[in-house]
């Protein structure tokens, strides 16, 4: 294995930095394809998540949301947001 690593780094090294970046690319999808699968075995399995642990896991998704978002963004009307602010004619 860790020759194979020595064999790749030596041949990244000869690459352009435009192809280094289509490397990085294939790496990261090689990556997620390999955790999806890993994670799709996992999803098969017959069990069931607890409530508890379902809290747990939205709790922990929202915390993260909380992160990503402005405290100061301004929410949108009830009336935007409905029926009739959706459908609305706009000029």
């Amino acid at each position: 294995m860790e020759s194979i690593i020595k064999t790749i780094i030596t041949k990244l090294n000869s690459l352009p930095q435009t192809k280094l970046h289509e490397v990085l690319d294939f790496v990261e999808f090689v990556t997620w394809q390999e955790q999806h699968t890993a994670q799709s075995s996992l999803s098969n399995l017959d069990t069931t998540m607890r409530d508890q642990d379902f809290e747990t896991l939205t709790n922990q998704l929202l915390d993260e949301f909380d992160k990503c978002v402005d405290p100061n963004l301004p929410l949108l009307s009830d009336y935007a947001v409905s029926r009739a602010g959706i459908y609305e004619e706009h000029p």
